[in-house]
């Protein structure tokens, strides 16, 4: 085989085995592949050398080769970067709405957050919304007229008691693997929420229903009806006879004593009785509702000029397409308690879920993770279909899930917080929302208690004045009436001192909870403050003891003691039965009138009139003498001077009986009888 031969098979043997590398080396200064030369003689030693050198630098060139691709490959990448998979969420994110923003258009911000990748989100399980008569806060819980309207609405006007509880959050794609300290914190929070809600709840409710009758009182209208009406027709129409006979009676009786004053008092305090009780009975329900109606203006004035001032945003000012969002259309009493529900439960709530309530995450994020967490009124209405609830969770799931993936990216200890791994500031948050919601209460609680009580006992005096107005149609037999009418003023006053004084202590919430330079801490402290001022001005057991007619400090200081009551009116009427004669035997009806008159002996007795008697020399004692002291100490008078008055202080047992009396001008006390 000749030389040419042998380079022939020797390159096609190259291109077969290394096409990509040595190919193109075969002839280095063409750069391809060139045809065969004509063979140069040589000799065959000279040929195998030459193949064998080729054969041995062939792996160092493609090792060289090989490294310096590398090196070129590494100088491109840090001298011309390519477009990071990570560059498309940084671009959105320079497009991401400020605080205002987010405060105003919840619904176009969410449209700028990305979604989260699918690998992601398969591990991610958002919690499902709540409703916003959940929790023990939701027994108490209805549905506010302004909610269905537009303009301005808090917390507890749109969503009730929803969403004030702790989840755990992406904690691992194995939530059963969950650490058991988490669970347990979570869930010790979670009962602390549920209390705080419980008594915000029911302060909320009473409240509403103290301030409008309407909705409390509205059931026991048929009631007040039937019940008065029946009483009238069996009890006072009939036995209302026999009592104008007796008055009757009496006032024949009475005209041998010729008292016309007692006389016209005993007739019109019949007469008076007669037409209340028959205009009562004739419009019970009507009577009420004028009574609650009056009421509810004079506290409706109070509350407009002291109550939780309102949020209505003026025409000029309102940059809002709808300008009817911009009205405020809620009750004093619904506002009230959209305040107590942001600052006791929402604020608490946001510091256990993010770890600050005035943070720019919570600012930012915090209502939007909120609304994903619960259900509006209308919301809840629409989630009874069951097709538009699995829409409505979806919708929820996705917007905590891309407000939390941003939430990590942004603000990763805030995310913590979210994921639920500190539990033990959840369980803080929990303890200091029970604590305000429970000084907040104590005197909203009473107070509108105090303010119901006394609606309620105008409806019970309209169904109980026939039956005592039967007997109290006689004035000597009145006393039940009369104390009926006494708790129905009571009632009157306890009203709108009460709706007063919530007002005014709402107000002062609402000021201490809104001023930002004040500490938590020291909000708490100052709510309850002004708790207690408010139950040592108006003293709320007092009043309600009042009600019933008696004094409560005098019902307190006589409980056990009246024995000792008895026998001490029976000392004080014991001088009146000495002067009776022991041997009179009539009756005390058929005594004629006595006149009692009393005689002054001495010095002055002249200057007193005395009816058909005659003065009595009196027998005057030698004053006593105190014996004087010696040297410079007390010396007697020059003149006896002598009072121009007496006491008489009767005389009860003769070891009080001195032998030589005082100097003073005896008064004796005389009984006649009328001719």
């Amino acid at each position: 085989m000749g030389e040419a031969e042998f380079r022939r098979r020797s390159g096609q043997a190259e291109v077969r085995l290394d096409t990509g590398v040595v190919s193109g080396r075969v002839d280095n200064a063409a750069g391809r592949l060139s045809p065969p030369k004509p063979a140069r003689r040589s000799t065959g030693p000279a040929l195998g050398r030459t193949a064998d050198g080729l054969a041995g630098l062939r792996p160092r060139q493609r090792v060289a080769a090989f490294v310096l691709a590398l090196f070129v490959a590494a100088i491109a990448v840090v001298v011309f970067p390519a477009t990071p998979a990570a560059a498309e969420p940084t671009q959105k994110q320079v497009t991401l709405c400020s605080i205002e923003e987010w405060q105003t258009d919840l619904t176009g911000c969410l449209a700028k957050l990305p979604d989260v990748a699918s690998p992601r989100a398969q591990c991610l399980e958002a919690p499902p919304p709540d409703p916003p008569n959940s929790g023990l806060g939701g027994w108490f819980a209805s549905q506010p007229e302004a909610s269905k309207h537009e303009g301005q609405k808090g917390p507890y006007t749109n969503r009730g008691y929803a969403g004030y509880s702790y989840t755990t959050y992406d904690i691992g794609c194995v939530p059963t693997l969950m650490h058991p300290d988490y669970k347990f914190e979570n869930t010790v929070a979670n009962g602390e929420l549920m209390l705080a809600t419980g008594v915000i709840g029911a302060s909320n409710a009473l409240r509403e229903r103290a301030w409008d009758p309407g909705l409390m009182w509205g059931w026991a209208d048929p009631l007040v009806q039937k019940a008065t009406q029946s009483i009238y027709k069996q009890v006072f129409s009939v036995f209302g006879v026999v009592t104008l006979v007796i008055v009757g009676i009496y006032l024949l009786w009475r005209s041998r004593q010729a008292d016309m004053s007692g006389a016209m008092t005993t007739a019109g305090w019949a007469l008076l009785v007669m037409i209340s009780v028959t205009a009562l009975a004739k419009w019970p329900v009507n009577s009420a509702h004028l009574a609650d109606n009056t009421l509810v203006s004079s506290l409706a004035v109070v509350h407009g000029a002291v109550g939780p001032p309102s949020d209505a945003i003026p025409p000029d000012q309102c940059n809002r397409p709808d300008k009817a969002s911009c009205q405020d259309i809620r009750p004093p009493a619904v506002r009230a308690g959209d305040t107590a529900v942001e600052t006791m439960l929402y604020r608490n709530w946001l510091r256990g879920l993010l770890g600050s309530a005035d943070s720019d995450t919570a600012k930012k994020y915090g209502f939007a993770l909120y609304d994903a967490r619960t259900l509006t009124w209308g919301e809840a209405n629409d989630a009874r279909d069951p097709t538009q609830r699995a829409a409505i969770v979806t919708r929820k799931s996705a917007q905590w899930e891309k407000i939390s993936e941003q939430i990590r990216i942004e603000d990763p200890d805030a995310y913590q917080y979210l994921q639920g791994t500190k539990g033990m500031e959840r369980i803080g948050a929990g303890f200091i929302a029970l604590l305000s919601s429970v000084m907040y209460a104590l005197f909203d609680l009473t107070a509108s208690l105090l303010v119901l009580l006394g609606f309620l006992i105008f409806r019970w005096a309209v169904i109980a004045s026939p039956i005592l107005g039967t007997v109290g149609l006689l004035r000597p037999a009145s006393a039940g009436f009369r104390r009926l009418a006494n708790a129905v003023v009571a009632a009157l006053f306890n009203i709108v001192i009460f709706g007063t004084g919530a007002a005014i202590y709402l107000y002062a919430v609402d000021l201490i909870m809104s001023t930002a330079s004040l500490p938590g801490w020291l909000q708490i402290v100052l709510v309850w403050l002004c708790g207690v001022v408010g139950w040592l001005l108006l003293r709320p057991y007092r009043r309600i003891t009042q009600l019933g007619g008696k004094d409560s400090t005098a019902a307190i200081a006589s409980a056990g003691t009246w024995h000792r009551r008895f026998f001490r009116d029976v000392a004080e009427t014991a001088p009146l039965a000495v002067a009776r004669p022991a041997t009179a035997a009539a009756s005390a009806g058929d005594r004629p009138p006595q006149r009692v008159e009393v005689r002054v002996d001495g010095v002055g007795a002249g200057d007193v009139a005395t009816h058909g008697t005659a003065d009595v020399p009196a027998q005057r004692s030698s004053p006593r003498r105190m014996p004087a002291p010696t040297g410079d100490g007390w010396s007697e008078p020059e003149h006896e001077t002598q009072p121009g008055y007496a006491v008489y202080r009767p005389r009860r047992s003769a070891v009080s009986e001195s032998s030589d009396p005082p100097a003073m001008v005896s008064a004796r006390a005389e009984a006649r009888r009328e001719p």
